[in-house]
């Protein structure tokens, strides 16, 4: 027979149980995920491997994998293990990466004549920079009580002047905790009139162009990227993080700063932020802008943030300019970025507010705005006039 106070006991026991259990197991599953992080984010790396890393064999994270496909940069970066050094100013050893592709690369005579010049020269990376004949008019370095918190570098071409001051007056102006920089390649054009003297007197008048003696066409856009990482590391080491946007881009950059400020410590020394394309594949339209034969290049493409307008980390610096020794060249600048970001073990993080292909048929109305960080493309009369609104003290949307 039966005690029914008995039974009652020992369900409630199995009951009390079975609440443990699942409390110790929820508890276990949610110390073991990663900080979520502000909406409109990935998950990130747990807060104990935060760090990057370099590891000897970069193959496996770069998806080379045996038998080798027959694309030339895959092949050289199944082999790869520095690029080759040289001053970009000889003929030096540089050379000998792009020599090595007209030679093995059976169809390179019918690659665009502007993709061909950057296989060529693409292991070529160290040039000095561009002074205007007084030798004023060079960017200060930061000191140790002065290293900003975010620095706006701002890729721009020596002719665009107008996009540039846009910046200047909109939202790269001054502010505390941030620098704006441009960063440029030669005004001596190729087939183009010389610019040097108007853009020497804009680097006297403003102090915040960086030029460098390379021809400024879009394949080069990797160089600014690379020197940019030199030059922080010589001479402004202690930045926390920095924006490397084009000079049609509009930012938020309240709003950035507030974003940035508000992120998990363990996110600083890796961070890689914006709009993230994770299934891109090469285009083999031949002469559309983004083509890449596929001789050269065999795969997709790694998880990278849109060359419009993406957020690094300051400590990340020095870590990508030792991988991009180790990666193979690319023609894209956010595709090379991409690529020096997967060899190092990490991931870029993806945020709704990062909007790079604003549709021309899109007003620029502060109200389209309020969830955004940075947006492009915007004419310099769009940003003004946009600029202008946002600082409205009673918008109305």
């Amino acid at each position: 027979m039966h005690c029914p106070k008995c039974l009652l006991c020992l369900s409630a026991l199995l009951t009390l149980l079975g609440l443990k259990v699942y409390i110790e197991w929820t508890s276990e599953a949610w110390l073991g995920k990663a900080y979520p992080g502000p909406p409109g984010t990935l998950p990130g790396p747990t807060p104990a491997s935060p760090e990057p890393t370099l590891p000897a064999n970069l193959s496996a994270r770069l998806g080379q994998t045996v038998p080798l496909p027959s694309a030339y940069w895959n092949q050289q970066q199944w082999r790869l293990g520095a690029l080759p050094s040289g001053d970009s100013s000889e003929a030096g050893d540089c050379r000998a990466w792009g020599n090595a592709a007209a030679t093995e690369i059976p169809d390179f005579a019918t690659y665009p004549e502007d993709l061909r010049r950057f296989v060529l020269s693409a292991a070529c990376r160290s040039f000095p920079q561009w002074l205007p004949g007084s030798g004023s008019g060079q960017v200060a370095s930061c000191t140790d009580t002065d290293a900003p918190y975010l620095l706006l570098a701002v890729k721009s071409e020596p002719g665009r002047f107008a996009e540039r001051q846009a910046v200047r007056e909109t939202w790269g102006g001054p502010a505390p905790g941030i620098r704006l920089l441009f960063l440029l390649g030669s005004p001596v054009g190729e087939g183009g009139p010389d610019l040097s003297s108007l853009v020497a007197w804009e680097s006297r008048r403003h102090n915040d162009l960086l030029l460098w003696d390379f021809f400024d066409v879009p394949f080069n856009r990797t160089l600014k990227d690379l020197q940019l990482l030199a030059w922080l590391g010589r001479h402004c080491p202690g930045v926390n993080f920095v924006l490397l946007a084009q000079d049609d881009a509009f930012v938020r950059t309240h709003a950035l700063l507030d974003h940035l400020q508000a992120l998990p410590p363990s996110w600083a020394r890796g961070l890689y932020l914006g709009e993230v394309f994770t299934e891109a594949k090469p285009l083999r339209k031949h002469g559309g802008p983004f083509y890449v034969p596929g001789s050269f290049y065999e795969g997709g493409y790694p998880a990278y943030a849109s060359g419009g307008g993406y957020i690094i980390a300051g400590p990340l610096a020095p870590w990508l300019l030792r991988a991009a020794a180790r990666v193979a060249p690319f023609p894209f600048d956010d595709v090379y970025t991409g690529l020096c970001v997967r060899a190092l073990g990490l991931e870029p993080r993806a945020h709704k507010g990062f909007f790079t292909s604003w549709p021309a048929d899109h007003t620029a109305d502060p109200c389209t705005l309020q969830d955004l960080l940075l947006v492009r493309p915007l004419s310099p009369q769009d940003s003004i006039r946009l600029w202008k609104h946002l600082r409205d003290p009673q918008p109305q949307c």
